[in-house]
């Protein structure tokens, strides 16, 4: 079971939180890690509030890091790189030369995760993915030096179906993208509600081709189906795109989407309530929520809002984590090595804070982080870009007395036996 954040023998320097029976090894000397940031080149993209968040993260962890490591007397840096997409590799290739970095933290989305991972695996270099939810690189593309700090999907829609169905929302219209990734969150929604929510179900499904606007017929079938909900398991560009159009026809539903990195942020909130006043004023999936007020994030958020004047989203929640667990994996398991990394990094009485009110650990059949998630409403009228978004929720309860904490993290996503993963 993992212990309380409270444990009067929990050691905790500057927010960084570890076992003392994992403390006793000399921290390494030199700590250089590697961070690959999005390349963030059209300021009007849906991409660059993710990049500008994610380089603030990366600045903000050095920066905080850098005091704990000069106790230590050790040379500490996040060295960064920007790629997209293929040019990802060359960017991990560049980092670690040299001995510049002994690991590395990157991927906003599946291509990205899958390529980083397929390099790591070939290099031995531990690599966290920061952002990319895919499934798939947890189960048939997983690779052993690979580590999840990014929700999975699986964690995503489980949280989705829970918070929905209790609040009542029972029938569901599902809109998903002509994708490989598309049909593999089809498919796992499917299973979170057919197997966890007596009552709850599809009314409605359509596929629609990535990049194209929806269409009559579908628009059709959302009016007539009794659905409570629709959920677009879509882009974020096409999520925009499809609200736009649902309520231009008159659909007054709750409407919610996948919550791909670009949708985590109050720049698509702010689209999405201008594309929809209605409809795009719903509640949507996070990995982090800057009006989150406990367990210490309330003194993260804080930090970061006097640090860079705007509020701490998701991809600088998750820059900087990433940093944080190799960081710790380097100052409490007392070397570089990639062997030693890793294995502090899946060892059991490995516990990370990462501000979300329990110890947090990588489950050791797919590299997953246990860790809560978040529901965020979208406030039609604030102009204020914090209060643009409202915590509404949380998944799991992990506040419940007598909680075991590690059985109720695993209750999203996917558990040991239903996992393809084979290291």
């Amino acid at each position: 079971m993992l212990r309380s954040l409270l444990s009067p023998t929990a050691l905790i320097i500057c927010g960084v939180f570890a076992q003392p029976v994992l403390a006793q090894a000399e921290p390494a000397k030199q700590v250089h890690i590697g961070v690959i940031l999005p390349a963030a080149t059209d300021p009007q993209s849906l991409e660059t509030p993710v990049a500008k968040a994610a380089q603030q993260g990366a600045a903000m962890a050095e920066e905080e890091f850098q005091l704990n490591a000069s106790m230590f007397e050790m040379d500490f840096a996040v060295v960064t790189a920007q790629a997209n997409g293929a040019d990802v590799v060359a960017a991990a290739d560049s980092l670690v030369a040299d001995g510049k970095a002994f690991a590395i933290a990157g991927a906003f989305d599946a291509e990205e995760g899958r390529l980083l991972g397929d390099w790591s695996a070939a290099k031995g270099v531990p690599f966290v993915n920061l952002f990319a939810a895919d499934d798939r690189l947890r189960n048939e593309l997983c690779k052993p030096t690979s580590f999840h700090v990014a929700p999975s999907a699986a964690m995503y829609l489980d949280s989705l179906a829970g918070w929905f169905v209790r609040a009542g929302f029972r029938n569901w219209f599902i809109v998903e993208a002509d994708t490989e990734e598309g049909a593999g969150q089809y498919a796992r929604l499917g299973r979170a509600l057919n197997d966890r929510h007596f009552g709850a179900r599809e009314v409605g499904h359509a596929v629609v081709p990535a990049g194209g606007a929806i269409g009559e017929d579908v628009l059709g079938n959302i009016s007539g189906s009794g659905a409570d909900v629709v959920v677009l398991l879509t882009s974020a560009e096409d999520q925009l795109t499809a609200l736009k159009a649902m309520e231009a026809a008159g659909i007054k539903l709750m409407v919610t989407g996948f919550p791909y990195p670009e949708t985590q942020t109050r720049s698509f909130f702010a689209l999405s309530r201008e594309a929809a006043p209605k409809l795009g004023s719903g509640m949507r999936a996070t990995a982090w929520e800057p009006t989150l007020d406990a367990y210490g994030a309330r003194e993260l958020n804080a930090r970061y809002m006097d640090r860079w004047g705007e509020p701490m989203e998701a991809a600088a929640w998750a820059t900087y984590q990433g940093v944080k667990v190799f960081f710790e994996a380097a100052m409490f398991g007392g070397s570089t090595e990639p062997d030693a990394v890793l294995n502090y990094l899946s060892a059991p009485t490995s516990v990370f804070d990462v501000w979300k009110g329990i110890g947090t650990s990588f489950r050791p059949w797919d590299h997953q982080l246990r860790q809560p998630l978040y529901l965020s409403q979208i406030d039609e009228t604030a102009t204020d870009a914090k209060q643009m978004g409202l915590l509404v929720g949380e998944l799991p309860a992990i506040y419940m007395p007598g909680t075991d904490p590690v059985e109720r993290l695993d209750q999203m996503g996917d558990l040991a036996s239903q996992s393809q993963c084979r290291f």
